[in-house]
């Protein structure tokens, strides 16, 4: 009986699976080669990041993100105005949707945010908003951004 529970892992590597639109099949030969150790030690690994991350990369990088601050760690606390106001304009500088754009100019209190300048068009203006309102310690963004016009 342990020996079976022993061997179990290694019977159920040679049963066939489910790929993408055919199946593949996992059989002595390729065990052989590959090797027990290698994918006891592939499946040990599995696990242990399994029970290590059981949420979100995004909701890990939060929870860090919040016990550094709370640890005074961080380099960039919420609290202080130019330190939000930082904390925004790297965001800007750094978001998919925005980096790319023309950066305003932010200005930050208490938890209010001023995003001012020019933005070629009204998506790029609702993409800069957006992005502002994702920092933490934002609590209000205001849009001062104009919309360029075209000159012939």
């Amino acid at each position: 009986m342990i020996w079976f529970l022993l061997t179990l892992p290694f019977r159920l590597v040679g049963l066939g699976f489910r790929l993408g639109a055919g199946s593949a099949k996992v059989t002595r030969r390729t065990v052989r080669f590959v090797g027990y150790r290698r994918i006891v030690v592939f499946g040990a690994g599995v696990g242990v990041g399994l029970l290590l991350a059981p949420v979100p990369g995004d909701q890990l990088r939060a929870k860090l993100r919040d016990a550094l601050e709370q640890l005074g760690l961080s380099g960039r606390g919420v609290g202080a105005p130019a330190d939000v106001a930082s904390a925004v304009r790297d965001e800007l500088a750094s978001s998919p949707r925005t980096w790319h754009l023309q950066q305003p100019a932010v200005t930050a209190a208490e938890g209010r945010v001023t995003l001012s300048g020019e933005v070629p068009h009204a998506t790029a203006a609702a993409d800069l908003e957006r992005a502002a309102r994702a920092v933490r310690g934002v609590h209000e963004v205001e849009n001062r951004l104009r919309i360029a016009t075209a000159s012939n």
